[in-house]
């Protein structure tokens, strides 16, 4: 049997819990992953233990616990650096509002915790001792590449709607194809992700559009109309189209911004539909800025000052994402390799990132007020023909010679 993709410390516990009469087993995502060929970085471990017993164990061998989640039976672990969350086997009852159970007990049966979990991949744990526990056969299901629902798929997806979203994630992650039933679940349940919150099917997509595989994940989300009511321009994007693309953008609001681009939306309505998802203030200027600028249009860049202009509309931190969109539209130019160089260069192009301050135009004489705004900005305008001027010394020359 391999143990040697789980850490000393994990399992170490393991045996600790075995010894004092307890099960301790990995589940979700770290078997998940290493079934599929990755390598795990999230240990989360259940036990048939109570969280009361649970707490007592901790305090027997003198290791730090924090309640996370002791109602629902979980605690966090303070083990060798890692925060494990150890959650006793439990089995749900009804749901409500589509994402919650109404009611959880404690069980001792590993196989009534696995059954209440989303997908077969998801529903297989690992034991030091007994190995891979499998009763829903998650690993036959990834190595034939196929996303299954543990049980029935509409049940599963009518309890949580987030699992709409997440089928397309994995699937998608994985290069899995979904199992028939799964597809008629996501048919005739998928509309009810419009009960979620912003946030969550924020953090859905987020997900999609950092992967490696976004284009097929954000084609899975248009085919089921996943994101109809958050996204509702989106709709006009066609699955196919967006899977089939070759489109080599890598920053995720990049991603966002391009789709925007390919619906021809106004820039009000995309900022509508970041604020419908709860995205933060950041994003919305960043999208913003983006769309405002509009890749899609060649712009006649000959010298290096149009360049830093650019930069300075766009933003450095941004300039990347945008070259990326304009290489979408326009291909390797002449103009993105100019901003490139000079972006290199890390030009001053904010007020900020002058040599001098509004008190050294105060010191110099200068009346306070709206007034040294507008010298600075004129500083700024000769650094942006030639950055080397930005020197407090060449500042001050250069304000002195216009003030008399």
């Amino acid at each position: 049997m391999n143990l040697e993709w789980i850490p000393d410390s994990i399992l170490a516990l393991m045996k600790r819990f075995d010894q004092a009469g307890y099960e301790l087993v990995l589940v979700g995502g770290a078997v998940r992953s290493f079934y599929a060929g990755e390598r795990p970085k999230d240990w989360d471990l259940s036990t048939d233990a109570t969280p009361d017993e649970m707490l007592a164990l901790s305090r027997a061998w003198g290791i730090r616990t924090i309640p996370t989640g002791i109602r629902h039976g979980t605690l966090t672990w303070l083990v060798a650096g890692y925060h494990l969350e150890i959650t006793t086997y439990r089995v749900e009852g009804t749901y409500e509002g589509y994402r919650r159970p109404l009611e959880m007990t404690f069980t001792k049966e590993l196989e009534e915790d696995l059954a209440r979990r989303d997908f077969t991949m998801n529903a297989m744990a690992f034991h030091a001792k007994k190995g891979l526990l499998d009763p829903f056969s998650g690993r036959k299901d990834l190595q034939r590449g196929v996303l299954r629902a543990v049980g029935d798929p509409k049940i599963r997806l009518a309890e949580d709607v987030l699992r709409s979203f997440r089928a397309i994630r994995f699937a998608s992650r994985y290069g899995l194809r979904l199992d028939p039933d799964l597809r008629a679940a996501l048919e005739s349940e998928g509309e009810k992700v419009r009960f979620l919150s912003g946030e969550r099917v924020k953090q859905e997509l987020d997900l999609i559009l950092t992967s490696d595989s976004w284009q097929v994940g954000v084609a899975g989300l248009l085919e089921f109309r996943l994101l109809k009511d958050w996204i509702p321009v989106w709709s006009h994007l066609h699955h196919d189209t967006v899977m089939q693309a070759e489109w080599k953008v890598s920053h995720y609001m990049a991603r966002f911004a391009l789709l925007m681009l390919m619906t021809d939306v106004e820039l009000e309505e995309s900022d509508w539909d970041l604020v419908r998802l709860r995205a933060g203030n950041i994003e919305r200027k960043a999208i913003a800025k983006l769309l405002i600028q509009d890749p899609r249009v060649r712009h006649p860049i000959r010298e290096p000052y149009e360049a830093r202009k650019l930069i300075q509309r766009v933003g450095k931190k941004w300039v990347p994402a945008y070259l990326e969109l304009y290489t979408v539209w326009h291909g390797e130019t002449e103009e993105a390799e100019i901003v490139k160089r000079e972006l290199d260069q890390d030009p001053p192009v904010d007020i900020r990132e002058l040599a001098i301050r509004g008190r050294d135009l105060i010191d110099l004489g200068l009346e306070s007020g709206p007034k040294i705004g507008e010298w600075l900005k004129l500083c700024l305008e000769a650094v942006l023909l030639e950055p080397e001027k930005n020197t407090r010394e060449d500042l001050l020359a250069f304000i002195k010679e216009r003030v008399g």
